[in-house]
């Protein structure tokens, strides 16, 4: 079973990873149950192409990545896979409107429109913080 999970699970996690739309507004909240795929420890979009989703996952009271790479056009979209609530609330750089608190299966995207670095942090959680690297 072990096996079998671990062949089928990078499968299913490449399969949603092309889920995305790149048609959604600046920024949003939802309350959807679906899951998304844990990223790896640091995600480089920058090959990318413009307009495609960059995951990113708050589990364990953190954000993983913590640090991304994406370009203007490009969509980040949190996922909560916590139990607990969050949010992504704008720090410093190129300015985006913050989400509201979202639960567990709810998300946010935020679409990227200008180049510069983003950090950005969950004001529910000391020391959840992030950072998005934007490209031109």
């Amino acid at each position: 079973m072990k096996r079998l999970s671990a062949v089928a699970l990078p499968l299913i996690l490449v399969a949603l990873a092309g889920c995305g739309s790149s048609s959604s507004s600046s920024s949003s909240t939802s309350s959807s149950s679906a899951a998304s795929p844990t990223p790896a420890a640091t995600t480089t979009a920058s090959a990318a192409a413009s307009g495609a989703v960059v995951p990113v996952v708050m589990q364990n009271i953190s954000f993983n990545p913590p640090s991304i790479h994406a370009k203007v056009g490009q969509t980040v979209k949190w996922t909560n896979m916590d139990s607990a609530p969050h949010n992504v609330t704008y720090v410093s750089g190129p300015q985006f409107t913050s989400s509201q608190t979202f639960s567990n299966g709810g998300t946010f995207t935020l679409k990227l429109t200008k180049a510069g670095t983003i950090a950005y942090r969950c004001t529910i959680h000391p020391g959840m913080n992030g950072t998005i690297v934007v490209a031109p």
